[in-house]
C-alpha cells in the first residue's frame, strides 16, 4: 500500500496532523488519543493521569467548538499535603496553615532570593526564583519525586509558565493571613462534559481525520525505502512521514539510522506513571479537583477527583479517585503491591476513608510520561531531529519533539506538522514522478 504522507501515532498530535493532510493514521494502541485518551472500567470512566484544558488559545477552542466539544468551566480547587495538612495550591502563596517557624523560614529566603547566582541548573533556578525555604519545603522533594530526578541533574528551560510566580505581597499575604488561590496558568481550566472524559477531545478529532488504522504498532522503520513495517506483518510507502513515536523507540527501529544519532536517542529518558483508580461506592469522596504529595512516604505524587471535572465520568451517587505513582529504572516500583500500597496511603492521608466501599479498580501503566529536561535532552534532540529532516520524517507531539507539552501545545504542533508535511510533499512529488517512469 503506498501513501504521499503517512502518519505513526493517533494521539491528538498524529490527529490533528492528519485533519489538515488527510493522511492515514497508524495506531499501535487499540484505540486513538494516546496518552490523552479515556478508558471505562464499571461505569467510571478515568483518564490516562489528569488532563485538564487549560488553554487560552482561541484556535483549538473555536476547533473543539466545531467538532461539538462541550466544555464545561471549572475553577481550580487544588490543594498540597506537606506537614500533615492540605495546603491550598499554589504553596508559595498559602503557607498560613503551616508551623510558623516555616513560614518565616520560606518567606525570608524568598525575600532574600537575589543573593543567588544565576542559575544553570533546574534546582539552581527553584532557589533563585522562590529561594530555598519554598526550595526544601515542597518544590525540590515534589519534582524529584514527580521527575524521579533531582532537580540539581535537570535543566529550567522548560519552566516558563509551568511554575508559578508570586509576588512579595502574595506571598506576605499568604503566610500570615489572606489565602491566594488564583496564580498560575491553571486557575481557571475546562472539561469535557459527558461520559467519555478527556478522551472526548482525540474522539471528535477522529472525526475529521484521515482513516485510521488500530492495532498497527510500527516495528521497523526503513528510511532509505521509505517503508514502515507494522507487527501484525503488514507495511506501508510513504513519500513524507509524520510521527509522534518517541524519538528513542523511533530510531531503535531504524536499521540505517546513523551510530551517532543512536547514541543521542540513547540518552533521552522520560519517568514512567503507574496510575491507579478507584470507583467508590459513595457520592462526595471529595470537593477538590487534585492535590500534589511532596511526602517521601506518600507513594504517589498526585491524586484526583475524575467525578469532580464532570458528573458523567462516574455512576450516580459514586464517586471516584485516581493516584499517579511516578516510577523509573533507578526509582522502580512493586507492581504486587503498588494498589494496595496506594490504597492504605489514601486513607492515611485522608483523601479515602477506610469504610469506603471500593466498587471498581483499574490501573494504567503509562511507561513514558514526562520528557525529562537534563544536560543531554537538546543536543541530542538536535542531532535526532537533524537526521530525520534528512530522510523525510517529521516529529511532532509531546514524544516526536520530546518535550513538555499540554494538549493543546500537543495539538497545535499536529497542525505545524502538516504544514511542513504538505510542503515537503509537494517538493518531492516531482522526483516521485521521475522516479515511477
Amino acid at each position: 500500500m503506498g501513501q504521499g504522507i503517512v502518519i505513526l501515532g493517533g494521539g491528538v498530535a498524529g490527529l490533528m496532523a492528519s485533519m489538515y493532510t488527510g493522511a492515514p493514521i497508524f495506531e499501535g494502541d487499540t484505540r486513538i488519543g494516546g496518552v490523552a485518551s479515556s478508558d471505562a472500567t464499571d461505569g467510571f470512566v478515568f483518564d490516562r493521569g489528569i488532563h485538564i484544558l487549560q488553554t487560552r488559545n482561541e484556535q483549538v477552542l473555536t476547533l473543539l467548538g466545531e467538532l461539538g466539544v462541550e466544555l464545561q468551566s471549572h475553577s481550580r480547587r487544588a490543594y498540597i499535603y506537606s506537614h500533615d495538612k492540605f495546603t491550598a495550591y499554589p504553596f508559595q502563596v498559602n503557607t498560613a496553615g503551616l508551623p510558623w517557624r516555616l513560614r518565616a523560614q520560606c518567606v525570608w529566603e524568598f525575600l532574600a532570593r537575589n543573593r543567588h547566582p544565576a542559575p544553570t541548573t533546574y534546582e539552581e533556578w527553584i532557589n533563585k526564583s522562590l529561594g530555598t525555604g519554598f526550595a526544601r519545603t515542597f518544590l525540590i522533594p515534589y519534582s524529584e519525586k514527580f521527575w524521579t530526578v533531582h532537580p540539581r541533574d535537570m535543566t529550567f528551560e522548560w519552566t516558563g509558565n509551568r511554575v508559578p510566580q508570586p509576588t512579595v505581597m502574595q506571598v506576605m499575604r499568604g503566610a500570615f493571613w489572606s489565602k491566594q488561590t488564583r496564580i498560575g496558568t491553571n486557575v481557571d481550566f475546562r472539561y469535557p462534559v459527558g461520559t467519555y472524559g478527556y478522551g472526548a477531545i482525540a474522539a471528535a478529532l477522529s472525526s475529521r481525520s484521515g482513516p485510521v488504522h488500530l492495532n498497527h504498532r510500527a516495528v521497523a522503520l526503513d528510511a532509505e525505502h521509505r517503508r514502515v513495517h507494522f507487527s501484525n506483518g503488514s507495511r506501508v510507502t510513504y513519500d513524507v512521514l509524520v510521527s509522534s513515536v518517541p524519538l528513542p523507540d523511533l530510531v531503535r527501529m531504524c536499521p540505517d539510522a546513523p551510530a551517532h544519532v543512536r547514541a543521542a536517542a540513547a540518552r533521552l529518558r522520560t519517568n514512567s506513571i503507574f496510575v491507579v483508580n478507584f470507583g467508590v461506592g459513595r457520592p462526595g469522596l471529595s470537593e477538590r479537583h487534585w492535590i500534589h504529595f511532596p511526602e517521601p512516604d506518600v507513594s504517589f505524587f498526585r491524586v484526583s477527583y475524575p467525578h469532580n471535572l464532570a458528573s458523567g465520568v462516574a455512576p450516580r451517587g459514586m464517586s471516584s479517585v485516581s493516584a499517579e505513582v511516578a516510577y523509573s529504572d533507578t526509582q522502580p516500583i512493586d507492581r504486587s503491591t503498588i494498589v494496595d500500597r496506594v490504597r492504605e496511603d489514601l486513607i492515611r492521608v485522608g483523601a479515602l476513608g477506610r469504610r469506603d466501599p471500593i466498587v471498581a479498580t483499574a490501573t494504567c501503566d503509562i511507561r513514558r510520561a514526562y520528557c525529562i529536561y537534563d544536560k543531554h535532552r537538546k543536543s541530542s534532540v538536535r542531532s535526532v531531529h537533524e537526521w530525520l529532516k534528512s530522510v523525510d520524517v517529521i516529529p511532532t507531539g509531546r514524544y516526536g519533539l520530546w518535550t513538555y507539552f499540554w494538549s493543546d501545545e500537543a495539538m497545535l504542533s499536529g497542525k505545524k506538522a502538516a504544514e511542513v508535511a504538505l510542503k515537503t510533499a509537494a517538493q518531492r512529488e516531482p522526483e516521485r514522478i521521475r522516479a515511477a517512469r
